[in-house]
């Protein structure tokens, strides 16, 4: 049924940006480093909106230039699973209130996160704890955590779907343009 048949009120060339996000907000994600195209600008929307840590599928490293440019003033650290010391510098970045970026994700995310990705966070007296390995780490509002893939086509489980939101950061011919 054609809604302009029926004379139902609609906006023209209706777009989602429009809705969630402003010319000024994405004229800085594009001084950023993320394409201004209406894909990026979706993904954008998705991965500082979202009420779920972004997983970003990220072949050609797109999410991750933009990421680390936009948090760098966040005091932004970048660790991978392999890296012997990531749960102290997450627990660091909780604590301080850090954003933290995990990059090169495979399809095996460790389950010692999962408090964290599910925000799992304890309220005792005044302090929100969250357990992080064997620790209860105070909670930090301004925590943002981010997770960067470069397999382009990885299988995760149901259960990472619930964990993180995943966006794909393919780039497409309009992102190339």
């Amino acid at each position: 049924v054609d809604l302009r048949e029926k004379s139902v009120p609609l906006t023209q060339d209706y777009r989602v940006e429009q809705l969630l996000t402003s010319e000024v907000e994405t004229a800085r994600w594009a001084s950023e480093g993320l394409p201004p195209d209406e894909l990026s600008i979706q993904n954008g929307i998705l991965t500082t909106r979202a009420s779920r840590y972004p997983l970003c599928i990220d072949p050609q490293q797109q999410a991750v230039a933009w990421v680390k440019k936009r948090e760098a003033k966040s005091n932004l650290k970048v660790c991978t699973f392999n890296d012997p010391d990531f749960l102290k510098h997450l627990e660091i970045a909780v604590n301080l209130g850090f954003s933290f970026l995990f990059e090169g994700v495979d399809e095996y995310i460790d389950p010692i996160i999962d408090p964290v990705l599910e925000k799992n966070i304890v309220k005792k007296g005044n302090s929100r704890t969250v357990k992080i390995g064997d620790k209860d780490v105070e909670w930090d509002d301004s925590f943002n955590l981010y997770l960067t893939s470069k397999l382009s086509n990885p299988h995760y489980g149901p259960e990472t779907f619930g964990k993180a939101m995943i966006i794909n950061y393919s780039v497409t011919l309009q992102g190339l343009e």
